[in-house]
């Protein structure tokens, strides 16, 4: 009898592990044909609009995304975690999240159409930030995702998402073929993300479940907006040091400017996928072994970090020397200037390939907190060299000034406390590794 009972035991961990790699390859495939699809769309649109106006277009963009804690309301985990522990409460949970995101995406177009009447002069930019911040609205219906996460069922959001992100390139690419005007881009940003909320919500009921058996709770939304408190301060922090440098390099410079970072910089993002995906493939590992081995859940980190900064430093090395090419042969003549741009940007891909593990561990350690010091460190480096660099220097200064506060929120806010030092201290032998071999093998 016990026997039999262990055979099921092992069979039932099987079924999970398997349920696990499933889901992460729908994930995969997602984030793939993102990637893939969304770089085509964002070089054609580049080659189409000109620096000028796809300066315009990223900095809307931009400039709503700065709001988006608002609608996001750092909940994310805190939700996939409850559902977890009581599915049967997903009902009462769900639609309170729903209500949540639902008024803080309603305050934050509010504030967006507030600020972009007051300090925008330029028209046609001020109705593009207007429209697109209509986007915010459809974070509040993408609050299904959670229940699939949490019965780690992430195919069917992935196939949703990744219609939606089918239909939205094919009207992009659509709408570039009959020489649309900007604003018209600015609608098709919208109706990309009301189209991936209308495809999870399809999903959901097809699954047989029902939207109108949500039910909100007053006490409950209370409850969650005091644990999630400190993540959305931290996302707000993450925000300005993300995106606060294509606001100030057009305030500061002007729109064609932003046009060509922003190419230069769509180069350079597109490869942080590999992070994320790799930090939740490998990390249930690492967390397996904390506790009872504490060397060999040191030595996994350790790996984690040295892999992820010296993949990312191959990528750096690989990018910058072909900087100019890549940007020639993609986006043509007209954006010569990102060539080196590119060549210094790219160079945050070591630091940020590291940042995944970073956040992990600090889920882990029960140290969320510290993500506000490091957050508001790197934002508040980002917008000091911001002004200092980009007035001289334009496009390759906020290159600079991004370098300089991406490594400042990663690596060196982790020696600001000593709960996170050793992480700063396992972050610097990855970087140095080949010195701390050579020394190891000279003693």
């Amino acid at each position: 009898m016990g026997a039999k009972i262990r055979q099921l035991a092992q069979q039932w961990e099987l079924n999970k592990l398997w349920a696990y790699f499933f889901s992460f390859g729908w994930l995969l495939l997602e984030r793939g044909l993102n990637l893939v699809l969304g770089m085509v769309v964002a070089i054609w649109l580049a080659r189409y609009l000109q620096p000028e106006a796809f300066g315009i277009y990223n900095y809307a963009v931009s400039f709503v995304a700065l709001f988006g804690f608002l609608s996001y309301l750092g909940l994310d985990g805190i939700v996939t975690r409850d559902l977890v522990k009581h599915p049967e409460t997903h009902q009462r949970l769900l639609g309170t999240v729903f209500v949540l995101r639902l008024g803080g995406g309603l305050i934050a177009i509010g504030l967006i159409a507030a600020a972009a009447f007051l300090f925008i002069s330029d028209v046609t930019s001020r109705w593009l930030i207007v429209i697109i911040s209509a986007s915010l609205l459809f974070d509040a219906f993408n609050v299904v995702d959670f229940w699939f996460q949490s019965r780690v069922e992430n195919k069917f959001s992935a196939a949703a998402r990744s219609v939606s992100i089918i239909l939205g390139g094919l009207i992009y690419i659509g709408l570039i073929v009959a020489k649309a005007s900007l604003t018209a881009f600015g609608v098709a940003f919208v109706l990309q993300q009301a189209g991936k909320a209308a495809a999870l919500w399809l999903v959901y009921r097809y699954r047989g479940y029902r939207v109108t058996a949500w039910e909100y709770n007053g006490a409950l939304a209370r409850s969650l907006l005091r644990q999630s408190w400190p993540l959305i301060i931290s996302s707000a922090g993450s925000l300005i040091y993300l995106k606060i440098d294509q606001i100030m390099l057009g305030n500061l410079v002007g729109a064609a400017e932003v046009g060509i970072y922003s190419a230069a910089v769509k180069l350079s993002e597109v490869w942080y996928v590999i992070p994320a995906l790799a930090a939740t493939a490998i990390f249930p590992a690492i967390v397996h072994s904390k506790g009872s081995m504490a060397n060999l859940y040191q030595e996994r980190l350790q790996r984690a970090y040295t892999s992820m900064a010296w993949l990312g430093i191959a990528i750096a090395i690989f990018v910058s020397l072909t900087a100019n090419f890549l940007i020639l042969w993609l986006y043509s003549d007209a954006y010569s200037e990102a060539g080196l741009i590119l060549a210094i940007h790219i160079w945050t891909c070591p630091i940020m390939f590291m940042g995944p593990i970073l956040s992990k561990w600090l889920i882990v350690e029960d140290l969320l907190i510290f993500s506000l010091t490091r957050h508001g460190l790197g934002a508040i480096a980002n917008i000091i060299l911001n002004l200092i660099l980009i007035p001289q220097f334009g496009g390759v200064g906020a290159a600079v000034a991004t370098l300089i506060s991406y490594s400042t929120a990663v690596y060196l806010a982790c020696f600001t406390d000593s709960r996170t030092r050793i992480a700063g201290k396992l972050m610097t032998r990855a970087l140095f590794a080949p010195l701390f071999i050579v020394r190891n093998a000279l003693r």
